[in-house]
């Protein structure tokens, strides 16, 4: 099944046309999906992708030694993956990395104080500015010995 896409073209497509329809409907539907998997793959003339928008939010909560990381990303586009930080430094110094698919992280790290942060990105880009649990000047930490802490970046 031929998939359509109109814009997608290569040289010479009238010449082509006039000379064999045949061959210009297969080289139309060739160029078609080619022009279709430029697009789903989130590639840019250059070759690499700029990042997508940044998320909205980071929510983290803390209970019983389980946080639970919600990113809000209003219209993120297909293909969005997320890069997750936590540290034990407000600073970030050696932070863990953790790559995610879907916008919700949950592990079980008690005792422990955490700052947390998320970058949007697609498979092939940089990523996009950091958003963090607090702000960025002033992180906000969760966990320690309390036994609840919620909170929206």
């Amino acid at each position: 099944m031929p998939l359509s896409q109109k814009g997608a073209g290569y040289q010479n497509r009238d010449y082509v046309r006039e000379k064999d329809m045949f061959l210009a409907d297969a080289l139309d539907d060739i160029a078609s999906q080619v022009q279709a998997v430029v697009t789903q793959g989130n590639f840019a003339k250059g070759g690499v992708p700029s990042p997508p928008s940044a998320p909205t939010a980071l929510s983290v909560q803390f209970k019983a030694g389980t946080f639970t990381a919600t990113i809000s990303h209003a219209n993120a586009p297909v293909g969005t993956e997320w890069h997750l930080q936590y540290s034990t430094s407000p600073q970030f110094t050696s932070p863990i990395d953790v790559g995610l698919l879907h916008p919700v992280f949950q592990a079980y790290l008690p005792n422990q104080l955490l700052f947390w942060r998320v970058a949007a990105k697609f498979p092939s880009s940089a990523n996009s500015p950091w958003v963090y649990f607090g702000s960025s000047a002033l992180p906000t930490g969760a966990g320690g010995s309390s036994a609840t802490v919620q909170g929206t970046s």
